[in-house]
């Protein structure tokens, strides 16, 4: 086990870059043409991603001014991160709820957009994945508001530093921490590829969810 967030967001890293990191012409979900894009899925769904997923997270969270009630962001990439968070703010004695929100409202039973809404009036915190124009997370928002909770911040796992992601997000919310930006990883260019220590201004943007695939988004 990794206590350190040091460490965590190393590791964390290293895993990023050996098991999401993919390069070659793709189409974004934006429409964009890219030479490289982010599938978190194998992290993010794996044991050991997942839990170093959701340490870094919640490591991230506890710098926050804001204490969240919950967790939430749009499926399914932000999915596999709200679970881990979850699972392991009970495991750190600092419990948070998990919401996730539907891209379309469900057509059966409750036929309601988030699953486990928090009750109106809860701060809560939206993830995603992967950022480039912050649309997905930003529809994350727009739902959770609709509930009546209040948005206190935004993150993501991996902004990819494109199409003002960053500040789209900002404008909405006011305080983004994506985990790791394109600095992080030298192969895109730039960047020692050193783990930091995520700021709350955020970074140019990213993607709207790793659900890339080489066939495109």
């Amino acid at each position: 086990m990794i206590d350190n967030p040091t460490d965590t967001r190393r590791k964390l890293r290293d895993l990023l870059e050996a098991r999401a990191f993919r390069t070659g012409e793709i189409t974004l979900s934006t429409g964009a043409k890219s030479n490289f894009y982010f599938d978190c899925k194998p992290v993010t769904l794996s044991a050991d991603g997942a839990y170093l997923v959701g340490m870094a997270f919640l490591d991230a969270l506890e710098k926050l001014p804001d204490r969240p009630g919950a967790v939430g962001g749009l499926t399914h990439g932000a999915d596999p991160i709200v679970s881990s968070m979850v699972a392991l703010s009970y495991a750190r004695e600092c419990p948070i709820g998990g919401f996730y929100v539907r891209k379309e409202p469900k057509r059966h039973g409750t036929k309601r957009r988030l699953e486990n809404p928090p009750q109106p009036g809860t701060k809560v915190v939206i993830v995603d994945d992967v950022v480039t124009s912050g649309g997905s997370l930003l529809k994350a928002v727009e739902e959770a508001r609709a509930a009546d909770c209040e948005v206190v911040a935004a993150m993501a796992l991996v902004d990819r530093g494109e199409q003002d992601g960053a500040a789209n997000i900002r404008r909405e919310v006011g305080t983004y921490v994506p985990l790791y930006t394109r600095s992080d990883f030298p192969r895109i260019g730039g960047g020692s590829g050193r783990a930091r220590t995520p700021i709350a201004s955020g970074q140019p943007a990213a993607r709207e969810s790793s659900t890339l695939t080489p066939s495109g988004a």
